[in-house]
């Protein structure tokens, strides 16, 4: 099951099959796999939403698929946390929420974003228009990954990171539980598990 590009992983990465689920390659406490996804796998496609030089994305997933980032949260182990494998599947499961999720957050962000992009001297990314519908939106984001936190919660916890023209240095990120929104902001959100921890224990 999965159909990731092979040659774009590390010849370290060691492969893990679990039932139900592409193969996971990685080890010591950090895997990645390529979720099949087809609806969400959309917002790779922007050919000018670009991540910035620093960042990259992950080349691994084809057409159809998610990359997809799981790391115990003390980095260490042979095998991935059942919460996180827990949360690989609802993703799956849930592929066309999930889309409509990442939308619909974005767009109920514009009014703050353009606040914020208001009061940064010199910027010289794309200005917002707080009209922007789904169709102009997509082209300007692409997704670059998805990553687990290692926290146990039903629904899952995921962050999703996405290059975007109105921010190329910083990107813009979201934390879900399920498709609740726990926080958006750069591109740095999703790849914080203490802040989808926080929120589980109901300290955010």
């Amino acid at each position: 099951m999965g159909f990731m590009r092979l040659d774009k992983l590390s010849p370290k990465d060691k492969p893990y099959e679990i039932d139900g689920l592409p193969t996971l390659y990685g080890g010591k406490g950090a895997w990645v796999t390529a979720l099949p996804m087809p609806l969400t796998s959309t917002f790779q496609h922007s050919l000018v939403a670009l991540p910035h030089p620093g960042r990259g994305n992950a080349e691994f997933a084809e057409p159809g698929e998610v990359p997809v980032i799981l790391e115990n949260d003390d980095g260490t182990g042979d095998v991935p946390n059942s919460n996180m494998i827990a949360a690989a599947r609802w993703l799956i499961d849930n592929d066309a929420e999930v889309e409509q999720a990442n939308i619909a957050t974005i767009r109920s962000s514009l009014d703050e974003l353009i606040n914020i992009q208001k009061g940064i001297d010199g910027v010289t990314d794309e200005a917002f228009n707080e009209t922007w519908e789904e169709a102009p939106l997509r082209p300007r984001v692409r997704l670059l990954h998805i990553a687990l936190p290692d926290v146990v919660e039903k629904p899952s916890y995921f962050g999703v990171e996405l290059a975007c023209n109105w921010d190329t240095e910083n990107d813009y990120g979201i934390m879900f539980h399920g498709t609740d929104v726990v926080k958006w902001r750069a591109g740095d959100v999703p790849n914080l598990p203490w802040i989808a921890l926080r929120h589980a224990e109901g300290r955010s």
